[in-house]
């Protein structure tokens, strides 16, 4: 029996929220067996950082993906799974601070100002501030789709300041911080032509 286009988006943003989701239980799992390595912290704060960074660029690809398919679904789960992007690199920054740095905040400034990285990443996060408190219905209405449309282009600098920040931090297999620089890079190129042509 075939779904109903309505089933199938349901059943999409479920799947959504199982992207968003499952990964905490696989992450506590993790902490609960003692299975993270010899420094659990760092490696709950390389696990939150990998899966925000995936799902902010999975969020940044809804919009080609509806562009190609024509289907709706992406569109309508696209603020869902972006929001679960702001979560995960908000818990990532978090564990940086409380796991890597103690709460240490003389420490982690100097941190901050010392290491390029960390401002890069910092950078990208409060990027996504604006738009997560913005990502809601009556605040596009509010602000009138152009401004908000402009503002939420923020992402794109988000996700370069993301791929420059995972780029510098690695040390010496750069094969995921070239895939992600290659696949950030490519979804802004094809916004920049998608604008183009739509312009024309």
């Amino acid at each position: 029996m075939l779904m109903t286009p309505a089933a199938r988006i349901l059943a999409f943003r479920l799947l959504v929220l199982a992207a968003g989701s499952l990964p905490a239980l696989w992450l506590a799992w993790l902490w609960a067996s003692d299975a993270l390595g010899v420094v659990p912290g760092e490696a709950v704060v390389h696990f939150t950082g990998r899966t925000g960074f995936t799902l902010l660029v999975a969020t940044i690809a809804f919009s080609p993906a509806f562009r190609f398919t024509g289907w709706v679904g992406f569109m309508i789960a696209r603020r869902q799974i972006g929001l679960w992007a702001f979560f995960w690199l908000l818990a990532h920054m978090l564990a940086w601070m409380g796991l890597d740095q103690y709460w240490d905040w003389p420490w982690i400034r100097r941190e901050m100002v010392d290491l390029p990285y960390i401002r890069y990443g910092a950078a990208a996060l409060l990027l996504l501030v604006p738009l997560a408190l913005t990502s809601f219905r009556h605040t596009q209405k509010a602000m009138g789709y152009t401004a908000w449309h402009w503002l939420h282009r923020l992402i794109y600098v988000s996700a370069a300041l993301g791929a420059v920040h995972l780029w510098v931090l690695t040390r010496a297999d750069y094969l995921m911080a070239t895939g992600f620089a290659v696949v950030v890079a490519a979804l802004a190129l094809f916004r920049v032509i998608d604008a183009v042509i739509s312009r024309r």
